[in-house]
Order: structure tokens, then sequence, then C-alpha cells
């Protein structure tokens, strides 16, 4: 049997506005449960993929708190495992700090697990992408490279910062950023599959060592021609989240039950971290309607089309309208919160409101 070890890339993470100052994308918090990073880890593990590293770039308290020792991930921790790996050149010399250097300076892991196929993909773009049938569809080809894409009608306003593939076949005969100046393009989820020769070649020959990250050498590679690169088409939940309006768009979509199902009943379960957290209380004065509620919150005022993370505190009288409230917030009674996103262990007292073309961003920790 084949051995995949598989890598997370936190590196070339879009901004996600305020809530990328104190944490990475792919540890933020998604419809009140998850972290972004749950659903790529996910991916592996439905896969029966143990072997799981994740490239760390910056922000490493935010991803370690919530990933913890990674073995929620993992069908078999006896012989799978785990590793952050963090680039120890790149956090003295920023400009080393890269992705592709990041997967050099930790090329032991290739050794360690004895890799046949390395799958490497991103947090911030939400898939349920079928790893093993991409790497059983890999192994087929005999390509050197393959990359997941998918076909998008929004390609004027969504997946900004990825790149878009021209194919003739399956072969991927180009690869260029996305300049946002067509609706229907085929655009990467950034989900690649390389054999284990095309890796070593990708982090030694002379020629890849010039590329400064792994999405410019992706690029470099297929326009050059210099190894065969093939397309893995993908059909189900896709969704790249590059900004604060993105988030809160993608976050609320999931209302509608058909969008929810193609996220969380299709393609495998999504785990994550598991807390002893008590379920949500509901006092007299609860009024919430269209709203995800995690445990251990406790209601008593009005929530309406919202989404509220563990431990959130609303008292009686307090509203709540169109908005995420991060875990440990306390809305205090008369508050009103309408089009806006509240990050963690806010107190608010008065009124914050933003519409809903401009969402209005209240910092971690604010009292208002």
């Amino acid at each position: 049997m084949a051995k995949v070890v598989g890598y997370v890339n936190l590196y070339d993470s879009p901004s996600l506005g305020g809530l990328s100052k104190n944490r990475t994308p792919a540890s933020t918090s998604f419809v009140g449960r998850y972290a972004l990073i749950d659903f790529a880890l996910s991916n592996f593990a439905n896969s029966n993929i143990n072997n799981i590293n994740i490239l760390v770039k910056d922000n490493f308290r935010s991803v370690a708190k919530h990933c913890g020792s990674l073995k929620n991930w993992a069908s078999n921790t006896k012989i799978g495992k785990q590793n952050y790996l963090v680039n120890e050149k790149g956090l003295a010399d920023p400009d080393f700090n890269s992705d592709l250097n990041s997967l050099r300076e930790n090329d032991w892991v290739l050794f360690d697990t004895n890799a046949d196929f390395i799958v490497i993909q991103p947090a911030h773009i939400l898939t349920k992408i079928d790893i093993a049938d991409l790497v059983r569809t890999h192994q087929k080809s005999g390509a050197a490279i393959t990359m997941a894409y998918t076909k998008i009608k929004d390609g004027d306003e969504a997946f900004l910062t990825s790149t878009v593939l021209e194919l003739e076949g399956d072969k991927v005969v180009s690869s260029l950023n996305n300049d946002g100046k067509k609706k229907e393009v085929n655009v990467s989820l950034r989900t690649y599959v390389f054999s284990r020769e095309c890796f070593e070649r990708m982090l030694r020959h002379k020629d890849y060592r010039k590329a400064l990250s792994l999405r410019a050498l992706i690029n470099h590679i297929v326009n050059e021609h210099s190894e065969d690169v093939r397309g893995y088409k993908y059909e189900g939940y896709a969704r790249c989240f590059d900004s604060l309006e993105h988030f809160v768009q993608y976050s609320f979509e999931l209302f509608d039950p058909k969008i929810a199902k193609t996220l969380f009943r299709n393609g495998g379960r999504a785990f994550t971290i598991s807390r002893n957290t008590p379920p949500a209380s509901y006092g007299e004065h609860a009024d919430v309607r269209e709203s995800f509620i995690a445990n251990g919150v406790q209601v008593d005022g009005k929530v309406e089309h919202s989404i509220i993370s563990r431990y959130v505190k609303i008292e009686d009288g307090a509203s709540i309208k169109n908005s995420i409230i991060l875990t440990r917030c306390v809305i205090k009674k008369g508050a009103v919160i309408e089009n806006a996103v509240v990050d963690k262990y806010s107190t608010i007292s008065g009124e914050v409101k933003g519409t809903e073309s401009e969402i209005l961003f209240v910092k971690q920790g604010s009292k208002k």
C-alpha cells in the first residue's frame, strides 16, 4: 500500500481583517464550534491518512491552542505521526520564512515516513475533497503533480487570491493568478499531490530553488511544462475565505439547509476538538431565531440570524441580529448588536451597529 504524507499549509493565507490580528485564518472560529483548519485535517482523517503535518508560519500559539496534540484527526495514533512544522531559520529571517523553505528545512518528514506520495492542502479554502480518490487518480495517471480544481461562475468576486487553470483534457497547461476579469473559470483549490521523486526535485533542483513560494513554483512548473501536471476536478463544497466580508457571507449562507448539507453531510465527517462543555441554556426571556448557538452559551435575550460561540453570555434585554459573537463575550442588558463581528473576551453594554454591506468588527477584549 502506498504511503501518503499530508501537509496543511498555513502560508500564503489571505487576511480576514481584524480577525487575523491575533490568530491565523486557520484557527479562526467557524459557525461557533469549528475552526477553519478542522476541515482540511478532517479530509485527511476521512481518507485514513495518519501522517499529518501543519506548516505554521506565525501565530503558532493560536494554532496549537485549537489543535492540541492533533490526535483528534488520526484514526491510528500508534502508527501515525502528527507534527507542527516551524521554519526555525525563517523566524530569524522573515525573507526566508516561506512554505518552500519550511518544507526544505523539515525534509526529515520524508525520510521518517518513507512517503510515496505527498498531499498539500490549505486551511483557508474549505472543501470536503476525497483525498484518497485524489491520490488514486494521481497514481493511476503517472503524473508528477496533480492539482485539484473546481469550476466556479463568480470568478470576478470569489477565489481572487487563488489561480486560474487552463486545461487540455486533464493536463494543466497554464496557471495564472486570478485577475477577476472572468466569471466562469477553473480555480485551483491549492491542493496538490506529488510523487516523491517530483517532490524531492522540487525541493532540491537548482532552478526550482529560485521560487519564493510553493504557489509561485507550481505556476512556474506548469507554465514551463517542466513536469507532467494533471488536473483533478472537484465538484463539492468549495469556498475561499479571503476577507472578513467573505467570512461573514460564507458563515451565514449555512443557514440554508441545502448549502449546509454539502459541507456537513457530504464527503465524510467534520472533526474538531472535543470539549467538556455543558449544553446551551435558555432563560425564560430567550428569543432565538435562525441562529447557531454553541455549547456553553447562556441566552436570556433576543438572537436572530446570528452565530454565537462557546461560553457567550447574553443577558435579558440584549438584542443580537445578523452578527457573529466569538468565545466568552458578555452581552449586557440593553445592548444592541447588528451586522457586526465581535471578537472574543469583549463586553458589550451599548449599541454596536454596522450595515449589511459594511460589517463592523469589534476587536478582541473591547468594552463598548
